[in-house]
């Protein structure tokens, strides 16, 4: 058991988007009813649960915006616009929008075989019946490589797994990529990857010969105009910073330099509002890509990293959750309506995404967009 419980550590840093959209049905509400109204008793319903202390959101409705924060953080604190949240695996939305400016610059195409961009053959990443693994695949999760592989053989204290991560680097990603097992060779079903998506970051990083944050600045908070984004932030350096919460209710450590381009962003209300704005607003014929479906069906399908729901719909949905130690995130756009919803909160329990899944949309049942 104790095993188990720390492989489910590792995987919370990175994993996401297995959540299935829920929606609230039959319910009218009055025309009085507003925006703030419905936020409020929305989130009341999950701050009930003794494990929900502080949960903050922003919603931008039509060029409207509602920035929402309830309850107190772990130092007592309450939440505010500028309050930062690891915001786990919404990061591969990030990594998404970046390949997507490499598709548009004619960088790469997304039928590409990735292994003509690596520096050796890795003759161990083909699918079936000799089938190369594209960026379309691993922007999609139906590459067949594993959830992770870097610091996930560890039966041991988080402590320790801590310490593999600060210790983690590019190089130990590829010597690890040199002897990874496909978990499914199809190219066709779905299997969440972490490794996946960090590998499309590092090519881009080839390619494009910049690091990461200079990438997220040159090519998406350039869009966005996001202020309070990171990649890494020390604890004690930064009082805005919250401590996140296990099921248990203990503090959990800040997650810096592992998995960066699929689960390492820290951000604010403040900074997802920009980041939510300029996917609502923009022309920008590259943000447009990335909303685009690559695989799936048009009832579940995928985007550039992005999850779709309905995506024939007038009411088509984007969505991707997150989670690390001590956070659960949620983020959902309705590019028909431009409007959107990004929550978060400090704890991590068994169904904590799916929570946020929850309230995100009975909100935007409420709102009738």
């Amino acid at each position: 058991m104790k095993k188990l419980i720390q492989l489910f550590l590792i995987a919370c840093i990175i994993i996401g988007s297995t959540t299935i959209p829920f929606h609230a049905m039959g319910r009218k509400d009055s025309p009085q009813d507003t925006v703030e109204k419905i936020i409020a008793e929305e989130t009341a319903k999950l701050m009930k649960l003794s494990d929900y202390k502080a949960v903050s959101g922003v919603i931008y409705l039509k060029g409207k915006v509602y920035q929402f924060h309830y309850g107190r953080l772990s130092n007592g604190k309450k939440p505010n616009n500028s309050t930062i949240y690891e915001i786990g695996s919404l990061t591969k939305t990030y990594t998404g929008l970046l390949l997507s400016q490499a598709v548009y610059d004619h960088k790469i195409n997304l039928d590409d075989d990735v292994r003509n961009y690596l520096d050796n053959k890795y003759p161990n990443l083909v699918l079936a019946d000799g089938q190369p693994i594209t960026f379309r695949h691993l922007i999609t999760h139906t590459s067949g490589l594993p959830l992770t592989m870097n610091c996930s053989h560890l039966n041991q204290s988080v402590a320790k797994q801590i310490t593999c991560f600060k210790n983690y680097n590019r190089k130990d990603f590829f010597e690890a990529l040199k002897t990874v097992q496909l978990v499914d060779t199809s190219g066709k079903n779905y299997h969440y990857s972490g490794v996946g998506t960090e590998l499309v970051g590092y090519i881009l990083e080839n390619i494009y010969h910049m690091k990461h944050m200079d990438l997220l600045q040159k090519y998406v908070f350039s869009r966005s105009g996001e202020k309070q984004t990171f990649l890494e932030l020390i604890q004690q350096k930064n009082t805005n910073l919250s401590i996140g919460k296990n099921s248990e209710g203990m503090p959990t450590p800040i997650i810096n330099g592992f998995y960066d381009y699929s689960g390492g962003m820290k951000s604010s209300t403040s900074s997802m509002l920009s980041y939510i704005k300029m996917y609502m607003e923009s022309n920008d014929p590259v943000v447009k890509q990335t909303m685009s479906l690559l695989t799936g069906d048009m009832q579940y399908g995928r985007a550039y990293a992005w999850n779709t729901y309905e995506y024939n719909k007038q009411k088509k949905m984007l969505y991707h959750n997150g989670s690390t130690f001590g956070h659960s995130s949620w983020i959902a756009l309705y590019p028909n309506q431009k409007t959107g919803i990004f929550i978060v909160t400090n704890v991590v329990t068994a169904d904590s995404q799916s929570k946020l899944n929850e309230l995100s949309n009975r909100i935007i049942d409420r709102l009738n967009i």
